[in-house]
């Protein structure tokens, strides 16, 4: 695969950003707890996991789901603990990511496809320090929540723009749903271990391309 890779797509939380998981997961928990809703730490896991990606509305939808009533106020909720300065603080550069992404745009190209804003990548990308122009395709920003991630769509944005085939391609994620989205649109996903999955549990999720980190796949594809 690694000769024919012209186009890597990553992810960015868990992937370019080291926190913004553990943020989303503590604000979707403070929305619930504002509804006075509350689950096995397991289950709510799970829940946020099955909608991760496809947008805060829809996602509160799954957490919610025997409670709709209480979307609404829970996004209000939400929308303010992600806005505060806490969260933005918690959030820090995957070790050497921006070196990895600079020595894969060497020989390759290289864009960003996540289910965060793309106003909101931007942001972080510049407080990082990583510079340079690059494209990013956010599923967060399409209006039709059915094209979210996990759907292929934003991904297929990627490919038509860079006019490069699946088999040429590979979609670097560290969630169920990168790998769920990747298989979607034909790309062979690769797993980074620097966000929610771990080897043992990418493996059984049939992933066989699996890297310490965003470092170590750019070391190996430019080797």
């Amino acid at each position: 695969m690694k000769n024919k890779t012209k186009l890597v797509l990553l992810d960015f939380d868990g992937v370019i950003a080291n926190g913004s998981n553990e943020g989303y997961f503590d604000c979707y928990h403070k929305a619930l707890e504002s509804v006075g809703v509350g689950f096995s730490p397991d289950v709510e896991h799970a829940r946020v996991l099955e909608g991760w990606g496809s947008g805060h509305i829809d996602q509160l939808k799954i957490l919610l789901r025997e409670r709709p009533e209480f979307v609404e106020r829970a996004a209000q909720t939400w929308v303010t603990c992600v806005d505060e300065p806490k969260f933005w603080d918690s959030i820090s550069l995957v070790p050497n990511a921006d070196k990895a992404i600079h020595l894969m745009e060497r020989t390759m190209n290289v864009a960003i496809v996540s289910g965060s804003r793309k106003d909101y990548i931007e942001k972080l990308l510049n407080r990082f320090g990583v510079d340079g122009e690059r494209m990013i395709f956010s599923s967060y920003d399409v209006a039709d929540s059915s094209l979210r991630k996990p759907n292929p769509y934003t991904l297929q944005l990627a490919l038509e723009h860079f006019d490069c085939s699946s088999s040429e391609a590979i979609y670097v994620g560290d969630m169920p749903n990168d790998i769920v989205m990747a298989r979607a649109a034909g790309i062979e996903p690769v797993v980074v271990l620097t966000g929610e999955l771990d080897e043992p549990r990418a493996k059984k999720l049939g992933v066989s391309w699996i890297e310490q980190d965003l470092y170590s796949l750019a070391i190996f594809l430019s080797s």
